[in-house]
């Protein structure tokens, strides 16, 4: 294919995407297309000479080449999106984590911090968790940190809930008498929550069937949510926690009352 044919159906897409619903006149279809009357008339005179539409009744449609055409532009459109997104977080991800081939999140969902919601990604990861009947996670961090919707991030009632922290997380939430407290609840409900025996580089949580990787800046404030049903990435996901289970020292409320103490200086 030659690029300014290739290019030519780029801007003539959204004509091509418009009739997909099913044929149009000239008039409707320039209102929702959006463009003066010289250029649709242009654009479906290229599109009619390609062979992707045609004229029938007054009405123009897609042909069988033009449905295919609107489907795979549609498609293209949808992963470079996802592209888009992912390179503003691309840079913040553990890549080298990654035991799949990171052309497999072209399908991912990714959430972005907006002007008007900078907390968006943490939002999106509190729906799905708390939507979600069993979960398991690895994690260093909190989003946002100190953010009190975070600490109900676990685990809610009917639950199940298999956590692996860094150990400097649990050091932070036990110097908070809240969070400390709120880890004990969990603990004595039936979570399951242990202490990496390393440092974890990855902020990893499987809800269900979906997978949620998310992506900080060196200050720890949200960048980006990437969620996918992907099942490779799912396996590669259980994996990791797995691996990240072994030598891990888990938790129960008398290790928290001693940790506690600990982290308060006494004896």
């Amino acid at each position: 294919m030659e690029i300014d044919y290739f290019v030519g159906l780029t801007r003539r897409w959204p004509v091509l995407d418009v009739l997909r619903a099913g044929p149009l006149d000239r008039r409707d279809l320039q209102e929702r297309v959006g463009v003066s009357r010289p250029t649709i008339h242009r654009q479906l005179r290229a599109l009619r000479d390609a062979g992707l539409v045609t004229k029938r009744d007054g009405t123009f449609g897609l042909t069988p080449a033009g449905e295919l055409a609107a489907t795979e532009f549609s498609r293209m459109f949808d992963v470079m999106d996802t592209v888009s997104a992912l390179s503003q977080v691309a840079l913040l991800l553990p890549v080298a984590e990654f035991d799949f081939e990171f052309d497999r999140l072209r399908h991912a969902e990714v959430t972005l911090p907006r002007h008007n919601d900078p907390f968006a990604p943490t939002r999106q990861m509190l729906r799905i968790i708390h939507g979600a009947d069993h979960i398991r996670m690895v994690t260093y961090t909190f989003l946002p940190e100190g953010d009190p919707a975070a600490r109900r991030c676990f685990v809610e009632e009917g639950q199940s809930f298999e956590g692996v922290l860094d150990s400097t997380l649990v050091r932070s939430l036990l110097e908070d008498p809240a969070s400390a407290a709120h880890l004990r609840e969990l603990l004595t409900r039936g979570a399951e929550i242990s202490i990496a025996p390393e440092p974890v580089p990855i902020i990893l949580t499987i809800a269900d069937e979906q997978v949620i990787i998310g992506a900080v800046d060196d200050d720890g404030s949200p960048r980006g949510l990437i969620v996918t049903d992907d099942e490779v990435i799912r396996a590669w996901a259980e994996e990791t926690v797995d691996d990240s289970l072994v030598g891990a020292d888990q938790l129960t409320p008398g290790a928290i009352d001693t940790r506690v103490v600990a982290t308060d200086g006494g004896g």
